[in-house]
């Protein structure tokens, strides 16, 4: 019988590689409705079919049932990931270049573990420091190439909203430990991804969206469909990740994604594989090892 800590890495595992394939959807679908745009849709999208599934599973009484503090957190938590950690980090690719940005940005995990250490009583072993730093190691060799081509001009200002969009995220794991004690990752998202869309919503950068989508053609629906289904179920397996696994094991794991993005790059994008991108990869397959120690 699979352990729950075990459960949960494997869900933190296939959220990274969900994000990663989402991430292929999102840049083909940036061009014509924005990343903002598409945001919205793909949280309204994914949040409508969670609120279906719990509804036909009889799950809306724990949904109704939520107190009014667990809520609160569950919405502090998505505002921190999306309205100030999503927002900084894509304006810190525009000063840094993405591979600079993810870079720094992908420090998340670390301060994730040391805030679920201090208010979470969650310890940090041996096997998850080292696990951690060794996993941080390779992604940081998979994501350097893009780094070394990018050009920055605000430099300074890139690092520090990178920082921040780090922090923000890190922020946003730890915040959600306390309401999954009581509520199931499907129940937690169908709260969390509605919210996360009305923030995006309200910002001006989603205005004409729907226009926008439905001027695109079958083609475009049916990417963003396709989008919205991978986003329902990316969210709530990094939600059992965290629920199941924990936040410093979760967190990490969710991280791979750069390492699901090389073969799918070079498969549908036509990049090439890089010494370094391969060695980061064989890293942070080690680093997995070293944290489910």
């Amino acid at each position: 019988m699979i352990s729950e800590t075990t459960l949960g890495a494997l869900c933190a595992l296939g959220a990274a590689m969900t994000w990663a394939v989402t991430s292929l959807l999102v840049r083909s679908l940036a061009p014509p409705l924005g990343s903002v745009a598409v945001n919205a849709l793909r949280s309204s999208l994914g949040g409508g079919l969670l609120l279906g599934w719990v509804a036909t599973t009889g799950g809306l009484a724990a949904l109704v049932a939520v107190p009014g503090s667990t809520l609160a957190l569950l919405a502090l938590s998505i505002v921190a990931a999306i309205a100030v950690g999503d927002t900084v980090f894509f304006e810190s690719t525009r000063a840094l270049g993405l591979g600079r940005a993810m870079t720094i940005s992908m420090t998340y995990p670390v301060g994730a573990a040391v805030l679920a250490a201090l208010f979470l009583d969650e310890p940090i072993t041996l096997p998850v420091a080292a696990g951690m730093l060794i996993t941080l190691a390779g992604l940081v060799l998979i994501v350097s190439p893009w780094a070394e081509r990018a050009a920055g001009e605000r430099f300074w200002w890139g690092v520090g909203a990178a920082t921040l969009a780090s922090l923000a995220w890190a922020i946003s794991v730890a915040l959600l430990k306390t309401p999954l004690s009581a509520l199931e990752p499907v129940t937690a998202q169908a709260v969390r991804l509605p919210l996360a869309a009305l923030v995006l919503w309200a910002t001006p950068w989603a205005r004409g969206a729907l226009g926008a989508a439905a001027g695109g053609g079958r083609p475009l629906l049916l990417r963003l469909g396709v989008l919205s289904v991978l986003t329902a179920l990316s969210s709530v397996m990094f939600v059992a990740g965290v629920k199941y696994a924990g936040v410093a094991v979760a967190a990490v794991l969710s991280s791979t994604a750069p390492m699901f993005a090389i073969p799918l790059g070079w498969f549908f994008l036509g990049e090439r594989l890089s010494p370094a991108a391969l060695a980061g990869a064989a890293v942070t397959v080690a680093g997995i090892v070293v944290l489910r120690l």
